[in-house]
């Protein structure tokens, strides 16, 4: 298969893709708090060159991260695993792009592939070494709420109150987990899109995400899992408050693009987009709002999209 960016491969580029993946790992043990931020494009340096060089290539720079990854950690643990899925995440992408697929089909096809090749990876783990995947769970959790405990008492929070969030944070954790992962994915897309822009490059596929529109029956899932809230069963609760957070960020995403689209249309300079996207990203107010504009955008269709075409 032809390769997206038509340049020749070369050794010294996959050597450079596995140390630009190196430094995001070694950024993220040394400085936890950029960590964060440096993990999110994590699976950059896999996409970049994975449509560059090829699949082998991108493969080849994947693994060697990998297997650096685990020296760094000298076995495996959830973060290793984490990153993990991140590197694969870039090759998941990378065969999307290459089979020009639509936003929509890339973002399902590669969160469900990369997290059930990382489940599947867990519990061979946790087989072949007979602990109890509860146990290791539970092993992880606990570390983390002693290291948030810390931190929290550290701010003046009272113990109650810091009980009280760990379990909030129990409750959500699903929904939580796969929201951030899916954010990722979704910012490397608006990534590699600009810098293949750059060269020349447009992916055809994935142009105009500012009239991305969720689907109709969405909506009814939506109340489906309201519903769920309301009954009198833990399970039940647990269920629809994940699902609601997922949905939610459905709805996020189509806010934006109502944003995104008349940013476009009315030639909105650059610092006013930024200035509006920070709001968004610091004020709870604001992500409220984009959402609910997501969400009521499929009775009042804002974009009038029907006329756009």
């Amino acid at each position: 298969m032809t390769n997206i960016i038509p340049l020749p491969s070369a050794a010294k580029e996959i050597v450079l893709g596995i140390c630009l993946c190196i430094l995001i790992f070694a950024v993220s043990y040394t400085f936890p708090f950029l960590g964060v931020f440096a993990l999110l494009v994590l699976p950059l340096p896999v996409l970049f060159y994975r449509l560059k060089l090829g699949r082998k290539s991108g493969g080849i720079i994947a693994v060697v991260s990998f297997v650096v990854l685990m020296l760094m950690t000298r076995g495996f643990a959830f973060d290793s695993l984490y990153f993990g899925a991140l590197l694969l995440t870039g090759m998941f992408l990378g065969e999307c792009i290459e089979r020009h697929m639509g936003v929509e089909r890339t973002m399902v096809f590669t969160v469900t592939g990369v997290m059930g090749l990382a489940l599947a990876a867990f519990l061979v783990y946790a087989g072949l070494h007979t602990t109890a995947m509860g146990d290791m769970v539970s092993d992880y959790i606990s570390q983390y709420f002693s290291l948030t405990s810390a931190l929290y008492t550290d701010m003046g929070i009272e113990k109650e109150q810091i009980a009280a969030l760990n379990s909030a944070f129990l409750i959500v954790l699903p929904g939580m987990f796969i929201v951030s992962y899916t954010t990722t994915v979704w910012l490397n897309i608006l990534i590699i899109k600009k810098l293949l822009a750059r060269i020349g490059i447009t992916l055809k596929n994935m142009e105009n995400l500012n009239r991305f529109k969720a689907p109709d029956v969405l909506v009814w899932v939506v109340i489906a899992m309201g519903l769920l809230l309301a009954l009198p069963v833990g399970a039940a609760k647990y269920v629809g408050i994940n699902c609601l957070i997922i949905l939610m960020l459905v709805y996020f995403f189509q806010g934006i693009a109502i944003i995104s689209f008349y940013f476009q249309k009315k030639g909105s300079p650059t610092f006013l987009k930024v200035f509006c996207y920070g709001l968004i990203a610091v004020q709870i107010y604001f992500l409220i709002l984009v959402i609910g504009l997501g969400f009521f955008d499929n009775w009042i269709n804002f974009r009038k999209l029907e006329f756009q075409k």
